[in-house]
């Protein structure tokens, strides 16, 4: 558990100093993998706690309520995510024999249903109850209006905590009945600290492209996504004819399920405007530890070129989802990415 608190310190303190001072609702707001959701879990431990953890300390993880917490069992806590997010196989609607749906992206109104039958039941426990909502995002109109009817009528000790990367487009009213809590990327030390903690220093030179989002980074090093950015950051930084480049990153993205077409293309936007940075003498914002190779190649380029060859990556980007024809769409991207670089 301290391991995320010591990435979050500073909200972490602000939230545990008078448990009695809590808001009902609780709005975590901030971009992916600065560990919103782990310390939401560990906030929730502590309010469950029957120990009455002092200011600012976690849960004693020993009481029959940690215990239970500890189990996955505890009965007065709830999350509620897509069903897609979770390990059931249950998806929407009713299932044709013999068919596996697909799981449902949303939150559904159902799951919030189940919600209001547990907040207007007494605590198992007799004391807090505790619902986890990740993303809030993913609750659409009409799902976020019937949450909305339960926050209207707040119960004691019983706490709503919301997690979302893109808060801007909830329901104004929604944010308006709940206290936004603001997480920022931890500071460098924080972040390499933790990695180090969790055997991952040597991926800590991706930091930068990650956002500074730690758990960001852990999470692409688990699924393999790293050394698939490692090839493609070697062909970017010593890139070749646009045509054989393409043929080589189309069978990178169709045999590596750890590298999709929108990251590809993400990355060559990094690298296009770390080239335009350096260019200008600045230092680079996603590839710091390839300052030299982007130097190098920073002497070659226009920068006029640079500057269209940035709009048409972003133009194109949209399409990067569901292109029509997988190589053409490289064979693109290629073309106007090197042109730079090519015409110097």
């Amino acid at each position: 558990m301290s391991e995320y608190i010591n990435l979050q310190k500073d909200v972490w303190r602000g939230l545990t100093g008078d448990d009695a001072q809590l808001p009902h609702a609780m709005l975590f707001v901030g971009k992916e993998g600065v560990g919103k959701r782990e310390l939401a879990e560990v906030l929730a431990a502590r309010l469950l706690c029957e120990s009455k953890p002092a200011p600012h300390a976690p849960a004693c993880g020993a009481c029959a309520s940690c215990q239970m917490w500890a189990a996955g069992t505890h009965p007065d806590y709830r999350l509620v995510q897509p069903e897609a997010e979770s390990e059931s196989d249950e998806g929407e609607g009713e299932a044709t024999p013999g068919e596996k749906k697909k799981a449902s992206k949303q939150i559904r109104i159902q799951q919030i249903r189940e919600i209001e039958a547990f907040f207007y039941i007494g605590s198992h426990r007799g004391g807090a109850r505790v619902c986890l909502i990740d993303p809030a995002e993913s609750m659409n109109a009409v799902t976020a209006n019937s949450l909305l009817k339960i926050l209207e009528e707040p119960t004691a000790s019983f706490y709503f905590i919301m997690i979302s990367h893109r808060w801007h487009g909830l329901l104004p009213t929604l944010i308006s009945r709940s206290r936004q809590v603001m997480f920022s990327p931890p500071s460098d030390a924080d972040a390499n600290a933790w990695l180090e903690q969790n055997k991952l220093g040597s991926a800590k030179s991706w930091l930068p492209f990650y956002g500074h989002a730690p758990l960001a980074l852990a999470q692409a090093h688990q699924r393999g996504q790293l050394k698939a950015l490692e090839s493609l950051l070697a062909d970017l930084l010593a890139p070749q004819d646009p045509l054989a480049q393409a043929a080589k990153w189309e069978a990178h993205v169709k045999t590596d399920g750890a590298m999709s077409m929108e990251v590809l293309v993400t990355t060559v936007q990094k690298w296009l405007l770390d080239l335009g940075l350096v260019a200008q003498g600045a230092a680079p914002r996603y590839f710091p530890h390839k300052n030299n190779a982007l130097d190098a190649l920073a002497r070659k380029l226009s920068i006029l070129l640079l500057m269209e060859a940035q709009k048409q990556v972003a133009q194109i980007r949209r399409l990067a989802s569901h292109p029509l024809n997988a190589r053409l769409f490289l064979e693109d991207l290629c073309v106007r990415a090197f042109r730079p670089l090519k015409n110097s």
